[in-house]
């Protein structure tokens, strides 16, 4: 007479809260600063060149470009939108809505709030350190568009107003692509072009704010796209399977352990 018994285990998928987990934003903030380095080496050197170019081409044009818009000046319209690129006021904005985005069930809305504020900062540093190496005149200073001095004190380049509105928005597009993203694009174009309306800026420095901002965005907003439909993938496959049988037989007793 054999008499046996059997156990079946299923084990728990690899990493199947990590779409969800909160301590995802450390693990992309980690990850995020490694890929840098390589990124800025391969995949974003073309765009990189295209960028720089075209901002190149446009600053040959910021006199006339300038006068032009400058036409449109109204002022009290065009300071309302031009707060939505004030850094000082948007990096505690975003942290808020960071922090009320945890509170939503649905994680990309968290997703999208997290990167716009990782950008935020990240796009900030680099705009920063171009604006003082650059040192270039503000249009109210009438040293001409094409007075440069670097580490003169000056920072018309580039626009920090519009490297901070596109990097905050442009999240939202990639991770809600529709009518109320888009305008609120919409709302950070209209802030970038305030500044060269006020005079704070030429229409190459809000050009080249707006494509630090978006690109810096753009390219951490996929990365974190990927990882989270990486951990669902892992988190929808069969889980791993361990069977422990054994039993009792006339000649002795036996176990075996399969998977």
């Amino acid at each position: 007479m054999i008499v046996s018994a059997g156990l079946l285990w299923r084990a728990p998928a690899a990493r199947s809260q990590a779409a969800d987990d909160p301590l995802r934003f450390a693990h992309w903030l980690i990850e995020d600063g490694r890929a840098l380095p390589g990124a800025l080496a391969g995949p974003v050197l073309l765009p990189l060149g295209l960028g720089v170019a075209g901002v190149a081409g446009v600053s040959t044009m910021d006199a006339s470009l300038a006068a032009d818009l400058q036409q449109w000046h109204r002022r009290e319209l065009w300071r309302v939108v031009e707060e939505f690129g004030d850094a000082n006021a948007m990096r505690p904005a975003a942290v808020i809505v960071f922090v009320g985005s945890l509170l939503q069930d649905d994680h990309r809305v968290q997703d999208a709030a997290f990167t716009g504020l990782q950008a935020l900062i990240l796009a900030n540093l680099v705009t920063n350190m171009l604006k003082a190496a650059g040192g270039r005149a503000r249009p109210w200073q009438d040293r001409g568009a094409d007075d440069w001095e670097p580490f003169s004190g000056r920072t018309s380049f580039p626009s920090g107003h519009a490297t901070t509105a596109f990097a905050l928005m442009t999240p939202w597009v990639v991770y809600f692509p529709g009518p109320v993203a888009w305008l609120g694009m919409g709302v950070a174009t209209a802030t970038s072009l305030s500044r060269v309306t006020l005079r704070y800026h030429w229409p190459s420095d809000v050009l080249a704010g707006a494509m630090i901002g978006s690109g810096i965005s753009y390219w951490l907003a996929n990365r974190h796209r990927r990882s989270a439909r990486d951990a669902f993938a892992l988190a929808a496959e069969p889980a791993d399977r361990v069977r422990l049988t054994g039993g009792f037989h006339p000649l002795g007793a036996s176990l075996r352990l399969s998977f």
